[in-house]
């Protein structure tokens, strides 16, 4: 078993810290999308990461991103084949 700063007494003090100021730490509307924009004019940066966290299951990933684009491309191919056209791979 390797060292783990964090798996200090002083890693777990830093990550307590960050984890407070973050609560304090006030993010103006305008340094924000507006999707992201709170009608206080402004939102606290641990707020701002929730919500990004929340978003980004939404993303696509892009193992699906390439497995749509290898679909396309198949579907694609296809009609060329059935055109009677030759193939060229890229």
């Amino acid at each position: 078993m390797g060292y783990r700063f964090e798996n200090t007494i002083g890693g777990q003090l830093i990550a307590k810290l960050r984890e407070e100021l973050s609560e304090a730490m006030e993010v103006p509307n305008s340094w924000l999308p507006e999707s992201y924009h709170a009608a206080a004019g402004f939102r606290t940066l641990a707020s701002v990461e929730r919500e990004f966290e929340s978003r980004k299951t939404d993303v696509v990933s892009d193992h699906v991103q390439l497995k749509a684009s290898k679909a396309d491309l198949i579907e694609i191919y296809a009609a060329q084949v059935e055109r009677g056209e030759e193939l060229f791979a890229a």
